[in-house]
């Protein structure tokens, strides 16, 4: 988690000293809040409660909104892995189409976990 919060505050590095330097002319406090998105959808729940403090977002919508984040996280997750099934199997879909995939379309690969 933390090396991947830390790519992604380097990749926009200069975007936010952009942004800074601009907010501050305007009295803005501007500052970047990353989320890390985990396999399986899961996520740290210590950074994402501490997140949603600085948002400023009520306590009571914290569970809500994390269940949420975790449930697109395992939508975006299955998109890519149908996508290795579909190229892997030599097949291609269009607009998010299965085609004749099944659920247990990856047994017959069996190098698809090595």
């Amino acid at each position: 988690m933390e090396r991947a919060t830390a790519v992604a505050q380097g990749q926009y590095k200069s975007l936010l000293t952009g942004l800074q330097a601009v907010g501050q002319a305007k009295g803005w406090k501007i500052q970047q809040i990353v989320f890390v998105g985990r396999t399986c959808g899961s996520i740290h729940v210590e950074s994402f409660n501490r997140n949603m403090k600085v948002l400023g977002i009520l306590e009571s919508k914290w569970d809500p909104i994390r269940k949420k984040l975790v449930r697109r996280l395992l939508e975006e997750q299955d998109k890519v892995l149908w996508s290795y099934f579909a190229q892997k199997g030599g097949t291609r879909s269009k607009g998010g189409d299965r085609g004749n995939c099944s659920a247990r379309e990856h047994d017959q690969w069996p190098d698809m976990y090595a």
